[in-house]
């Protein structure tokens, strides 16, 4: 229990002693009201005021007594005592209050304070969460990098074999540029290597397929044999006669698969 509830009890126990304590000392005289009297006129027999009359007596209202009733008169040491043992009641609510006031305040404060630290540590929570999520979603950024980059790596590496292994003299074309050079300087055209040559022969001259499509071009017509020179002539002839140019024949290829 915190100082000032402690304090608050402490004084509102004093003031209920004070207030149970209070009683007006016994009266001198006992008058009996009469026919006619009033209650400034007792007062005033007996050197008083009404104010003293109303507080020996109890009396709710100054202004009402009755015939026979009895008026208890106390001396003038009794008014003093009682004077000074109101004095005293209100002395002691006036300090119950405030200890209670500043109880009141007390508890308040520790209530905010308690909202406050609850407050920061569910934004600590929120914070660290965040934070787990941020590095969980990098992770798996991370992973799926790693996984996307393996796979272009595996894919480039089969390719790579394939045609290493299938077309040997395309290797020899990636490393020397020696077959394409010579398609290049006997007319071919990038496009018509890009489009025709490396989908039908992956650039190789001797290649042949399962079936019987031969050279760059694979076709079973004469040019698809012989030198890389002759296989280029034979293929802008080809791309010529069929589809009038070489354009439309790599357009063609690249729209249907085949020429």
């Amino acid at each position: 229990m915190s100082k000032v509830k402690q304090t608050a009890l402490a004084v509102a126990g004093v003031a209920s002693v004070f207030v149970a304590g209070t009683s007006i000392v016994n009266a001198a005289s006992t008058y009996t009201v009469k026919e006619g009297d009033t209650l400034s006129e007792v007062a005033n027999k007996f050197n008083m005021t009404v104010d003293d009359l109303v507080k020996s007596n109890n009396l709710k209202d100054a202004n009402m007594i009755f015939v026979d009733q009895k008026i208890e008169v106390p001396d003038s040491q009794s008014v003093a005592e009682t004077d000074v043992d109101a004095s005293s009641d209100s002395a002691a609510n006036d300090a119950a209050s405030l200890a209670m006031s500043q109880a009141a305040s007390s508890a308040a404060a520790s209530s905010a304070a308690a909202s406050s630290a609850a407050a920061a540590s569910s934004a600590a929570a929120s914070q660290a969460a965040a934070q787990k999520a941020a590095a969980s979603e990098a992770a798996v950024s991370a992973a799926a990098t790693s996984t996307t980059t393996a796979s272009t790596q595996q894919a480039a590496s089969a390719t790579t074999s394939v045609a290493s292994t299938s077309s040997p003299s395309a290797s020899t074309s990636a490393a020397g540029g020696s077959v394409k050079a010579q398609f290049l300087a006997n007319g071919g055209t990038e496009a018509l290597w890009d489009s025709v040559v490396m989908p039908e022969s992956g650039g190789n001259p001797n290649a042949v397929s399962p079936n019987g499509y031969q050279g760059l071009g694979q076709t079973k017509e004469g040019w698809g044999t012989g030198s890389v020179a002759s296989q280029t002539a034979g293929m802008v002839n080809y791309a010529t006669s069929r589809y009038g140019s070489v354009q439309n024949a790599t357009a063609f290829r690249q729209a249907h698969g085949w020429w």
